[in-house]
């Protein structure tokens, strides 16, 4: 994992219940892989996983329920970036985390212009898993 400088700004805040994890990957086999990890953690639930940018736009419309962590493929291209904004335009935003083939520093400065500030390794499960574990405890 690595962390762009900066705090990650998120308006939802946890109230006694688990942790909603958003999950937006385009490899369907990473996608359940990190699905299966989230639910393995106690308290987390997952709240979506989807294959592309346009299919969870679509289910923003309809959630009510919120989510406090995101977790966007970078590999996505434009309309990853549009999904971006639209989960940090949320009414009570959580926080994005980008899921990027590299960490390059390209990459990050990348991340840190649509304003994410956290990163992970594309694949890299163990840092996913350290990185939702650091959130609930």
């Amino acid at each position: 994992m690595d962390t762009i400088k900066g705090p990650a700004k998120s308006q939802r805040q946890r109230v006694g219940g688990p942790l909603g994890v958003l999950l937006v990957i385009d490899t369907p086999s990473l996608l359940m892989r990190m699905a299966d990890v989230a639910r393995d953690i106690e308290g987390l639930r997952v709240v979506g996983t989807f294959s592309s940018a346009a299919q969870a736009v679509d289910w923003l419309v309809f959630d009510r329920a919120g989510w406090h962590l995101a977790f966007v493929d970078l590999g996505l291209g434009e309309s990853g970036d549009e999904l971006v904004q639209r989960l940090q335009s949320q009414p009570r935003p959580g926080v994005v985390v980008a899921v990027g083939d590299h960490l390059w520093r390209e990459v990050r400065e990348k991340c840190r212009a649509m304003g994410v500030h956290d990163l992970l390794e594309k694949g890299d499960v163990i840092a996913f898993r350290g990185y939702l574990e650091s959130k609930v405890r």
